[in-house]
């Protein structure tokens, strides 16, 4: 009877522990594999992290047509209220504003979207949405905040991490992407 209770609460434990949620490891060198959707057209996209200390440095690499970096301020990565979305990046090295970022939202911004459930991008709103299903990236449920703008026009995902709130898939933005696998 031992035998038995024990190996149905290992069941248990191994069934919780594939049951949480992954926060994937964002550093220098790590690699978005994503789509990139533009004016109806699906693009395949790589982004990386170049760089993270000054400036931070975020690769993009599109077959067929280019390459470059968007490099962000200090400023920009700890309070930007802007975020970049060019339809077509320039080729080579994109410096932004000291309130822009690309990618992903500023750690201001990702405190207000965990203390007060919502944010303020480029000027609209983003509250925290109620969702039932689960974000999942290669197969595993992904530990994202879902918001969506005031009006329910646009909606992100956004990875719950706070050195690096990446936006790991939009809804109705200028550019929309959904990222597939980060390695």
């Amino acid at each position: 009877m031992k035998k038995i209770l024990t190996i149905c609460l290992l069941l248990a434990f191994s069934y919780s522990v594939n049951a949480q949620k992954v926060n994937p490891e964002i550093k220098e060198g790590t690699s978005l594999i994503a789509s990139a959707f533009v004016q109806g057209q699906e693009v395949p996209l790589v982004l990386s992290i170049k760089k993270v200390g000054k400036p931070f440095s975020l690769a993009w690499s599109v077959e067929g047509y280019g390459d470059g970096v968007f490099e962000m301020t200090e400023n920009a990565v700890a309070n930007g209220t802007k975020m970049a979305m060019p339809t077509q990046p320039a080729s080579g090295v994109t410096k932004l504003d000291d309130t822009e970022t690309f990618g992903l939202i500023s750690k201001a911004s990702f405190k207000s979207l965990v203390d007060n459930k919502e944010f303020a991008l480029n000027g609209v709103k983003f509250k925290v949405k109620a969702t039932t299903t689960a974000f999942k990236i290669g197969g595993k449920e992904v530990d994202v905040f879902n918001v969506a703008s005031a009006e329910g026009k646009s909606e992100m995902w956004i990875l719950n991490n706070a050195n690096f709130p990446m936006v790991l898939q939009t809804a109705q933005m200028p550019i929309d992407i959904t990222v597939h696998e980060i390695k």
